[in-house]
């Protein structure tokens, strides 16, 4: 099963790469697992919908661009509360940016940092998935 969902994962961080998208700071992207869009989130426990999605980005003063800091996720299954969560930042041509490994929680805002923070213009698209 943890094969199947690899295989997944994989496959949606290879399509992930061909969508867009333009951060604000805090912008708002609802991700689900059955439609491509700026993103992917695979998550077997989530049954209720779309996990809401947004960046947190801010101007870096020392290097002089806009960076973000963490995504956060809201409306998270109470099924997927303690499950493995792994986050991907992702360039316009699939290659990573940063990786989160973490757990999943549930509630209304759980914020997952990238440290060192990545240009928001680097950054394309988002791909999750949450197992376990």
């Amino acid at each position: 099963m943890a094969s199947k969902r690899r295989k997944s994962a994989a496959i949606a961080l290879a399509f992930v790469g061909i969508a867009g998208l333009s951060l604000a700071s805090a912008s708002q992207l609802n991700l689900t697992g059955g439609t491509l869009q700026a993103g992917q989130i695979t998550a077997d426990c989530q049954t209720s919908g779309a996990i809401g999605v947004s960046y947190t980005s801010a101007w870096d003063a020392t290097n002089k661009y806009y960076a973000v800091s963490a995504v956060s996720f809201s409306n998270v299954d109470a099924a997927c509360n303690g499950k493995n969560l792994e986050v991907k930042l992702l360039k316009a041509d699939g290659s990573v940016l940063a990786t989160y490994t973490g757990t999943a929680k549930t509630g209304t805002a759980t914020s997952v940092p990238f440290s060192p923070v990545q240009k928001v213009s680097d950054v394309a698209s988002l791909a999750a998935i949450i197992n376990g």
